[in-house]
């Protein structure tokens, strides 16, 4: 049986892109969201807060998919926040000491800010 993965595209915070995570972050998942967070550094959205405290599980791929979008905005003059980490997701990101490669922000109110939206 397959859960149900969803992304949502939070408005009202243009020119930042907020984005809610729902499900597992398996492999499919992972490209789904790696595809649609391109899409957006594609259009000009530079700045990424992404919520992921309904995340209920990760998997390896999903974690390089956070490593790799990371990666991806701060190339391209951006940045990218995780908020709200889920305990599926904050076990892994502590368990392989990611903290010091990702942004994590407790929740979105704060990342947006560190972002310089009030």
């Amino acid at each position: 049986m397959r859960s149900e993965f969803e992304i949502t595209d939070v408005t009202g915070h243009e020119p930042i892109a907020l984005i809610r995570v729902r499900g597992r972050l398996d492999l499919k998942n992972a490209k789904d969201l790696m595809d649609h967070c391109r899409r957006l550094n594609a259009e000009g959205r530079k700045q990424l807060v992404l919520n992921l405290s309904a995340v209920t599980f990760v998997a390896s791929s999903g974690i390089g998919t956070l490593l790799a979008l990371t990666e991806e905005f701060k190339e391209s003059g951006g940045d990218l926040q995780l908020v709200a980490l889920s305990y599926a997701v904050q076990s892994v990101v502590n368990l392989l000491n990611l903290t010091q490669f990702l942004h994590i922000e407790k929740n979105e109110a704060e990342a947006l800010a560190a972002l310089g939206v009030s």
